[in-house]
């Protein structure tokens, strides 16, 4: 994303939608300049075009620190996303648990035709669904304040009811000898949770992840029966996972 994009967003937020002319005016290019920017916000799932101009697609979510992570390793996230995709079944029940990976899932799960039911704590994933062909479960719980998801005991209690062929998870920190670490507490155990209930748990997740330690492990190396990642992971510490018995797949 490049400057101009995100301060197109900035005015998205102070207007519910704007004109293609009136952008362009403002930052003094061509409306064919404008419409490549808009193009690219479209396909991030920010935008939504209309005749003549845009309109924020979510303006709940445009500016928070979960938005400041989307707009890092774009391009790997939406190649493990196809990965990931790809592994899919029609008719499955999957789980897509909360984190910009997984959103970036959800968008190229709403390009596709595939029929499933999707289960979800995120509410930016229910939001990217929304309209689409799938059919969206979304479990109980509180907001959190800072990011667009549900937590709690009630969240807790909603998964024990349900069962998913797939998980896919995302994580801050993959140590091959300890396990999958996550940075909040708070979702911790929503994600061991969400781990027992599915036939196949697999985490996506960019190779920057790989090696380090983060606040607290949600799941031990034997819980995760696939990691997709991207090109530039370390391959000694690949290599270490599927000596564990970890499928490791390259996006």
């Amino acid at each position: 994303m490049n400057i101009r994009q995100s301060e197109i967003l900035r005015l998205l937020e102070k207007k519910e939608r704007v004109s293609i002319s009136e952008i362009a005016a403002l930052f003094d290019v061509s409306e064919m300049t404008i419409r490549r920017d808009l193009s690219s916000l479209e396909e991030l799932g920010y935008v939504t075009r209309i005749h003549g101009g845009v309109a924020a697609k979510h303006k709940l979510f445009l500016d928070s620190s979960f938005n400041q992570r989307e707009k890092l390793k774009v391009e790997e996230k939406k190649a493990i996303a196809r990965k990931a995709v790809s592994l899919l079944k029609p008719g499955e029940n999957i789980i897509l648990d909360t984190g910009t990976t997984t959103l970036f899932i959800a968008r190229e799960l709403v390009q596709s035709s595939i029929v499933l039911t999707v289960a979800t704590t995120s509410l930016a994933v229910a939001s990217t669904l929304f309209n689409s062909s799938i059919d969206v479960l979304i479990f109980g719980g509180f907001l959190r304040r800072e990011i667009p998801d549900l937590i709690g005991p009630l969240t807790e209690k909603n998964l024990t009811e349900f069962h998913a062929h797939k998980l896919f998870m995302g994580c801050d920190g993959l140590i091959p000898e300890e396990g999958f670490f996550t940075s909040d507490l708070n979702i911790s155990h929503i994600e061991e949770k969400m781990a027992r209930m599915a036939d196949r748990v697999i985490v996506v997740t960019d190779s920057t992840k790989f090696g380090k330690k983060s606040f607290v492990k949600y799941a031990d190396i034997d819980m995760v029966d696939t990691v997709i990642t991207d090109g530039d992971v370390d391959p000694l510490i690949a290599e270490k996972l599927t000596r564990s018995g970890i499928e490791v797949l390259i996006a």
